[in-house]
């Protein structure tokens, strides 16, 4: 049996709706009104006759039809009589009156004195039933003046709705993600900045090593500089790490490598720190360092690449490379081996270690940005132009700006599932807004992702009942106990 959900919950309370109709301007029907009570249906209106004029042998039967969109429940009828007609059904003599019970349930039988003012006052109650729960219902009286039946007979009037379906009246709530860190904005790059030889200190102008080295770092610390800049030409971004990699190429002991490595990258850092400090007044310790020993990732990417080498000589170095190594020993193992096996001695000698490893000593960087700290005013300007730098909490905060419901709001909810499709919070969120919407066919594959807090459990129970599953509906809504919306919305499935 199909079913339909529609608004307004009524129990107990009797709503008039002032209904007023006529038929040939004789017979109307004012305060037309529904209640619920008791496991019963209430119907009660007033039926003025004041028009109405009958002859003695005239009659009509007035009744009141309650329909759904599949059922219907024909309520008791008050039959209207003239002065004749009134007489005989009182001694019983009333002509097909026999008949006319098969057809009605006459509760009333009301003698029409004509010319005078005249309202009978219908009441009548039948068992609730539960398609009356889950559809829209209209009433509507129907008046015969020939005993053929309800539904042969004419309209007294418009039909006048309501519903007692609860869903409409049942109550949802949005959730407000937890604060988390803010998204980042990554900017990496790699500069080769030079160190004296088995030395650790950064030498940030041109530098001539008693070795006769010559250091300039100015190009190559520009690069830093000018990826820092381009990273904060965003006036709302704000640095939240730089890191600093550094890494050596295999000559040398591994440990010896470490060690090194280790210590030029921490002196770049230092500096950075210091700069960001300086220019940006950013806290120094924004800038950490890492390092990797022996770049023989890099190194396999050159063996890869290579075009003045020999294809046996490429399989040798590359078998070389990637045979695993465990601890320092087996990489000054394999740095041995490039020395002294006739394989790759002399390749080692004349591009290997003046060609190649000195590209392997470079730094690498990378500069994560996020969003200043911002009122929610701003955030909201933010949104429109780079939704990715906001949270899932500074996104609700700025859906909240705006009237629950509304487009703005909508939009922005719809904007934090967009980018946080995973998020239990904003698959929630967005199948709460079209369940007060009414779309719940939207709203059901959303809730499979929103996880199990109570709003979400709460949810859940309002598409069972939307569906007429009410005892589902309220066996979910007993296990929130604690949500304020879950029992109000088990309330009304129990009245």
């Amino acid at each position: 049996m199909k079913r339909k959900i529609y608004t307004t919950f009524l129990a107990f309370i009797a709503v008039a709706f002032g209904a007023m109709a006529a038929v040939n301007d004789n017979v109307r029907t004012e305060n037309v009104s529904f209640s619920r009570g008791g496991g019963k249906i209430n119907v009660n209106a007033d039926i003025v006759l004041d028009s109405l004029k009958l002859k003695d042998n005239q009659q009509i039967f007035i009744t009141p039809i309650l329909s759904g969109e599949n059922d219907c429940l024909v309520l008791p009828t008050v039959l209207i009589t003239g002065r004749g007609m009134h007489y005989a059904y009182e001694r019983g003599t009333m002509r097909g009156l026999k008949d006319y019970r098969k057809k009605y349930d006459i509760m009333r039988e009301v003698r029409r004195d004509n010319g005078h003012a005249q309202m009978v006052d219908y009441n009548a109650s039948a068992p609730f039933a539960s398609w009356m729960r889950t559809g829209r219902l209209s009433l509507q009286f129907r008046y015969d003046t020939c005993g053929c039946g309800v539904f042969d007979g004419s309209a007294l009037g418009p039909s006048v709705e309501t519903t007692f379906n609860p869903v409409p009246s049942m109550r949802v709530t949005y959730i407000t993600p937890k604060v988390t860190d803010l998204p980042v904005s990554i900017h990496e790059g790699s500069a080769r900045v030079q160190f004296e030889v088995d030395k650790t200190v950064l030498h940030d102008s041109i530098y001539r090593a008693r070795s006769g080295q010559r250091i300039d770092n100015r190009q190559q610390l520009k690069v830093i500089y000018d990826s820092i800049a381009y990273a904060l030409n965003d006036p709302n971004a704000e640095i939240a790490k730089i890191e600093i990699i550094g890494y050596a190429s295999p000559e040398s002991p591994y440990e010896h490598n470490k060690e090194l490595a280790t210590g030029r990258s921490r002196a770049l850092a230092e500096y950075i720190g210091k700069y960001v400090g300086r220019k940006y007044n950013i806290d120094q310790s924004v800038a950490t360092f890492d390092a990797v020993p022996e770049n023989w990732e890099e190194f396999r990417g050159q063996v890869v690449n290579a075009k003045d080498i020999t294809e046996q000589q490429r399989r040798d170095l590359l078998a070389l490379i990637d045979r695993p190594a465990f601890g320092a020993a087996d990489y000054d193992a394999k740095e041995k081996e490039l020395k002294t096996d006739p394989k790759f001695r002399d390749l080692y000698r004349t591009k290997i270690l003046p060609e190649w490893f000195p590209h392997l000593r470079a730094t690498k960087f990378r500069i994560s940005t996020r969003l200043k700290p911002l009122p929610d005013s701003q955030l909201a300007e933010v949104i429109k132009r780079t939704p990715e730098k906001l949270s899932l909490n500074q996104m609700m905060r700025v859906a909240r700006l705006y009237p629950e419901g509304s487009p703005e709001f909508n939009k922005v909810i719809e904007t934090a599932l967009r980018y946080y499709p995973s998020s239990v919070e904003a698959n929630l969120n967005v199948a709460v807004s079209a369940i007060i919407a009414g779309d719940y066919a939207k709203a059901a594959p959303l809730l499979e992702k929103a996880g199990d807090s109570a709003e979400a459990v709460n949810a859940r129970a309002v598409i069972r009942a939307h569906e007429g599953d009410f005892d589902g509906a309220r066996k979910l809504l007993e296990t929130i106990p604690l949500l304020p919306e879950a029992q109000k919305n088990l309330q009304l499935l129990m009245e």
